[in-house]
Order: structure tokens, then C-alpha cells, then sequence
């Protein structure tokens, strides 16, 4: 699982054939098939064993936050933190976000919380799609900025501040919810 976390790290999933798996766990073709039929399998595997866990204990954390955009903002700066700490969990959960078969759990990421801040009043958006797209991209990119380019915890609360102004919170609370100590500790990479 080591091995295969750090093959989708450095070449993405869409990248990843088994030849490199294999190389990177010095391990037979055979081995490998023993395991796992096909390469999707060993994906699934991983994002079960490496990826969802972090990834639900950090919605299960910021479920206790009342206020939607709170929570939106909270549940982004932990994903943002967690992935600077460990960044094999964090270019996995890159990578896994953009496959043609998301994992239905990272799939859902963050459109409860964009559906009950619309109801509430608390984000102004026509179509939730576009939001939902636009919240995901952008989390992502801050990813690849957090990861690949080593930018400063600034930098994360920025994006975050940004998101939640571009969905109609205003600048002042915006900035309040991107910076304030977090209700909820960041969790300690496994």
C-alpha cells in the first residue's frame, strides 16, 4: 500500500500503470495478481486503506460546526493541513479526486455542506454544480500549491478565505472563519 501510494503520488492516478506498482513494492507480476485483478482494484484498495480514513475523520470532526461556512472553511483547512504534514495522503486525495471513477465518499465532497449553506442563506450561488466544481478545483489546486510548491500556512488560509468569499460570505467574515483557531484539532498522519 506504501509503495502504491507513493506511485500515484509522483504520477497520478491516470499515469500509474502496474508495471510501476510492481517495480515500486519489488514485487512479481505474479505477487501482485495474487492480490489484485486489476489495477482499478489495487486503487479502490488503497483509497480504503490510505485515503478515506484521514479523509472521514476530518468530516467527522467538523461535524460539531453548526454554521455551514464554518464548517466548509474548517473541513478546507484541515484537508489542507493534513496534506502538508503527510503529502503522500495528499497527493493521493489529488489524485483520487480526479479520476473518471471518484470514490463515491471524496465524490461528495464538500456539496452537503454547499446545499445546506444555500438553504440557510449562508451562500449565494445559482447553480450548485458550478459551485460544487468551483469549490473542488480550487481545493485542489491549493493542494498541488501546498504540495508541490511548499507554500506557507498563509497561503492555505488565503485560499480558503477566497473560496468562502466567492461564495457570498462577506470579506470581513470571511477572512474571521479562514483564520480563527480551529474548534476541531488536526488529526496526526497514521
Amino acid at each position: 500500500m506504501s509503495a502504491a501510494a507513493r506511485v500515484v503520488s509522483e504520477m497520478g492516478e491516470t499515469h500509474a500503470r502496474i508495471e510501476d506498482f510492481i517495480a515500486a513494492a519489488g514485487i512479481s507480476r505474479g505477487t501482485f495478481y495474487n492480490y489484485y485483478g486489476t489495477r482499478e482494484e489495487l486503487l479502490d484498495d488503497l483509497w480504503k486503506r490510505v485515503g478515506s480514513e484521514p479523509f472521514h475523520d476530518i468530516q467527522l470532526a467538523s461535524q460539531t460546526i453548526e454554521d455551514p461556512a464554518e464548517r466548509f472553511g474548517t473541513e478546507a483547512r484541515l484537508i489542507l493541513a493534513r496534506a502538508a504534514r503527510d503529502p503522500t495522503w495528499g497527493w493521493l486525495v489529488y489524485s483520487m479526486s480526479d479520476l473518471s471513477k471518484v470514490p463515491s465518499d471524496l465524490l461528495s465532497y464538500p456539496r452537503p455542506d454547499l446545499v445546506i449553506g444555500h438553504r440557510s442563506g449562508r451562500f449565494r450561488f445559482t447553480n450548485l454544480d458550478c459551485a460544487n466544481d468551483m469549490a473542488v478545483s480550487t481545493l485542489r489546486r491549493a493542494l498541488r500549491g501546498v504540495l508541490e510548491q511548499d507554500r506557507t500556512d498563509d497561503y492555505a488560509l488565503g485560499m480558503v478565505e477566497m473560496l468562502l468569499r466567492a461564495l457570498g460570505i462577506s470579506d470581513e467574515e470571511a477572512k474571521m472563519i479562514a483564520t480563527q483557531p480551529l474548534a476541531v484539532a488536526p488529526e496526526k498522519p497514521s
